[in-house]
């Protein structure tokens, strides 16, 4: 993996194919990946519930107009597809609302406001050598190179009910539905909560969590490099858990933020500089600390305040930090709706400069929106947690996300539904559809 990971204090930052394409009315050949191309999307938003489209449904799309082409692709699609008069779309006036519209764009105009759908049931970032739809390029690319992929996930605490599923089973087990995702991505993300403690007994354990560390081998499992300490319930035993937790972590090349040893270490920001050279920023914060779990004088989650974030994310876009992921440990709800001071501070993020906002600690899956062009996800469940007295907490999602050129142009929930045995599961069609109802409304956007 070829990205360099480094963490910078707080208070450093303050001061510092060979073949060219034949035209064809009804398929694309592919160009040959010795030469430079790039790939072209066919893009919904958020709402629009197609997850997958044909070539010849795009070149007839397109030729029909009811999918528009942004205006750089005007001479592709004639010398490729002989049509002359494609209907060509604005970026600024794209609707984010909509639930029909489709529009042909290269990965140079991709963000993560769009959601690009497979193509000919093949995802791009999954699988870039299969890709159906690559062209040739004006400028150097390279999807090794070029491209970094990314996994964010919601609530991780492997106690009482899913830390005696680990006694009596295998971690591949406990992971097998979901494994596949995690395989390839170079970045992955654990929100975890619960410290370690080998001696603690799952059996009767309530509301004050301890792991032991042979069930957090789970983390490594899933290729876990980025570890999230927003949540409330890390120093629920006491300061000796949690050290020995920031020491298994940095033993096993997991690097932290949102939390640390001291006040100092919670609000230093994880800064990766990835493989393109661009660097990227996680940021995180506790909303309410409502357990006395923030490290205010000594180790914990690091506090909110809007103070606090304006300074960090203005030093960081001082020193030339290409996009700053916000995370957030909310006051809880037990609603797929966010209250008033999360939507709240959730935009205010995004004003003070944030370029996305994502809520850790929803246990019911929650709401999508955006704000001035910029996602918001309010909070995006369960994702190990044993969970499953009502539908709602087994709902969830994890984000399928990819940097380009310093840009997250990717943010693709995947929707995940807890098994009664505890065991994470990709939800049905079914389910999928029902998560997707509860929390994408057009007033949102």
């Amino acid at each position: 993996m070829h990205i360099i990971i480094s963490i910078i204090l707080f208070s450093q930052l303050i001061s510092c194919t060979g073949t060219e394409q034949k035209s064809s009315q009804k398929q694309i050949v592919k160009q040959d990946k010795s030469q430079d191309s790039i790939p072209l999307f066919i893009v919904g938003t958020y709402l629009h519930d197609d997850t997958s489209i044909s070539i010849k449904e795009i070149i007839r799309g397109v030729k029909s107009g009811s999918i528009s082409i942004t205006g750089d692709l005007q001479e592709f699609v004639k010398s490729t597809w002989s049509i002359d008069n494609p209907r060509i779309q604005s970026l600024n006036e794209w609707d984010d609302r909509s639930r029909t519209s489709l529009m042909l764009i290269s990965i140079d105009s991709l963000s993560n406001r769009f959601l690009p759908l497979q193509i000919d049931s093949i995802d791009y970032f999954s699988n870039p050598t299969a890709y159906p739809l690559i062209i040739p390029s004006q400028h150097a690319f390279s999807f090794e190179q070029d491209v970094t992929t990314y996994l964010h996930t919601g609530v991780t605490a492997l106690t009482r009910s899913t830390g005696l599923y680990l006694d009596r089973h295998s971690i591949e087990n406990y992971i097998q539905h979901i494994k596949p995702y995690f395989q390839k991505p170079e970045l992955i993300h654990i929100s975890n909560e619960v410290s370690i403690d080998d001696t603690c007994t799952y059996a009767g354990m309530r509301l004050s969590f301890l792991t032991k560390t042979k069930h957090l081998e789970v983390l490594k499992a899933l290729r876990a490099n980025i570890i999230e300490l927003t949540g409330n319930h890390n120093l629920d035993r006491g300061i000796s858990p949690y050290l020995k937790a920031l020491n298994w972590y940095t033993k096993h090349d997991m690097r932290y933020f949102g939390g640390g040893a001291n006040p100092r270490e919670a609000n230093t920001p994880l800064i990766l500089t990835l493989k393109d050279s661009t660097r990227i920023a996680w940021i995180g914060f506790n909303e309410r600390c409502p357990l006395g779990e923030c490290a205010d004088n000594g180790p914990g989650a690091n506090r909110y305040s809007e103070e606090k974030a304006k300074r960090l994310i203005d030093s960081l876009r001082r020193i030339g930090i290409n996009t700053i992921i916000a995370c957030v440990q909310f006051s809880e709800v037990d609603g797929y709706i966010p209250h008033q001071a999360q939507r709240n501070i959730s935009k205010r993020l995004i004003e003070l400069g944030a370029d996305i906002l994502i809520g850790s600690q929803a246990h019911v899956v929650q709401e999508i929106g955006m704000h001035t062009g910029k996602m918001l996800f309010y909070g995006t469940g369960n994702f190990l947690f044993d969970q499953t007295y009502k539908p709602d907490v087994r709902r969830a999602f994890f984000l399928q996300c990819a940097f380009y050129k310093g840009r997250l142009i990717q943010t693709k929930p995947i929707y995940t539904f807890m098994r009664m045995s505890k065991e994470p599961d990709i939800a049905s069609s079914q389910e999928r559809m029902l998560i997707r109802s509860a929390i994408l409304k057009e007033e949102n956007f």
